[in-house]
């Protein structure tokens, strides 16, 4: 029954997407890719693919593996619906979004709390994202309810931050960006929706912002280069989701403040990490530790969205810019000429210049590439690329 429907599945994306190999030159730009015919063939394969439509969650592979903890993918697959339904308003994303809710909140056990505050903090920013895009107030109260799970794990150990998951919140222990830097991100936004009203375990959403990246500025980050890291000593805890996320927060509080302070700070890490943290020989965003069905393949994908943004505010230098954008470019004309199967759907390699083989993609590379082609999509209709 699974392999039947699973055919149907494929189906559907064939029809959806068109021709696969005759459609994503962009006729206008000899050889060049369409970008926008891209994220919509990618989207729906993946909205169509990967989804359980039982469940109503999303599956660890394109085959119909169901991985029973993977509660933090589960929330870049709803920013990938989020950013594909904002672009493009089709229902069928509208559709996944509202499923999304209580399919996933059962697969949870019954509701959205988590062991681990990063993985929460996934959440939290995800649900607030589908909420605005949809104005599904389901997502407002959980979102809600997820940073008042995440603010408790706050302790002063070490000067502060937040730990990686509950254990640790009693004696200070495993605190890092994968924890702070969403945590920041949700403070900063919801400080610009909600204002003073809302204040959440003794602080309103401006004094957490402050709190939290100053933490990660303060014990996370080399101040002259810009790298953000895990152990100041080992590089191989330097990763593209870690110098992602304390970018974007550095971002939203410039959105606030206006201070250049906080630009500056998200320009260095960008700079460092685009190239630092890529392939020697094709310059591709890359981590060292990638491999088949693992999480560090979906980290890419979480830098990806925040270097987007960066590119996206109008306060950024032009030069700047444009070597940002065509950086992404670079990577995602690799993924996708080297890196990506696309018969008979779709599917990203987990790195970026080798595309999948039997047939088979984990969640994470597939985000992570999806990802990638919704940022481009974005990029062009906004008119930031040629």
């Amino acid at each position: 029954m699974k392999r039947i429907l699973l055919a149907s599945c494929v189906a559907l994306v064939f029809i959806a997407c068109g021709k696969i190999n005759d459609e994503y030159i962009d006729r206008s730009t000899k050889n060049a890719v369409n970008w926008t015919t891209a994220a919509d063939s990618s989207s729906i394969n993946f909205a169509s693919i990967y989804w359980n439509s039982t469940k109503h969650h999303f599956n660890n592979d394109n085959l119909g593996a169901i991985g029973q903890y993977d509660y933090w993918p589960e929330a870049h697959g709803l920013d990938v619906l989020v950013d594909a339904y904002q672009r493009t308003k089709d229902n069928v994303y509208k559709q996944r979004i509202y499923d999304f809710y209580e399919g996933v909140k059962a697969k949870n056990g019954g509701g959205f709390y988590n062991n681990y505050y990063d993985d929460m903090g996934w959440h939290g920013m995800a649900h607030l994202r589908a909420f605005e895009a949809t104005g599904d107030a389901r997502y407002e109260t959980s979102a809600k309810d997820l940073w008042k799970w995440i603010t408790v794990g706050w302790n002063d150990f070490d000067g502060g931050g937040i730990p990686w998951n509950h254990e640790n919140t009693v004696n200070g222990k495993s605190k890092g960006i994968p924890s702070n830097g969403p945590a920041a991100i949700i403070a900063a936004r919801r400080w610009q929706k909600y204002g003073e009203s809302e204040v959440i375990n003794g602080h309103n959403n401006l004094e957490w912002l402050s709190m939290i990246y100053n933490w990660m500025k303060e014990n996370r980050v080399v101040q002259q280069s810009g790298r953000v890291f895990e152990k100041v000593e080992d590089s191989k805890g330097d990763w593209t989701y870690n110098a992602g996320t304390y970018m974007g927060a550095a971002l939203e509080f410039y959105k606030i403040t206006g201070n250049k302070v906080y630009l500056n700070d998200a320009i260095k890490t960008a700079d460092w990490t685009t190239s630092t943290l890529v392939n020697t020989t094709n310059k591709s965003l890359s981590d060292w530790a990638e491999q088949e069905d693992h999480d560090v393949n979906l980290f890419k994908g979480i830098f990806v969205r925040y270097l987007t943004e960066l590119i996206r505010n109008k306060d950024l230098p032009e030069t700047t810019r444009k070597r940002y954008v065509n950086f992404l470019k670079n990577s995602a004309q690799i993924l996708w000429t080297k890196g990506t199967a696309k018969s008979p759907v779709i599917l990203f390699g987990y790195h970026w210049w080798e595309a999948p083989v039997g047939g088979k993609a984990g969640l994470r590379a597939q985000l992570s590439g999806a990802m990638l082609m919704e940022s481009l999509a974005v990029l062009k209709k906004e008119g930031y690329l040629n």
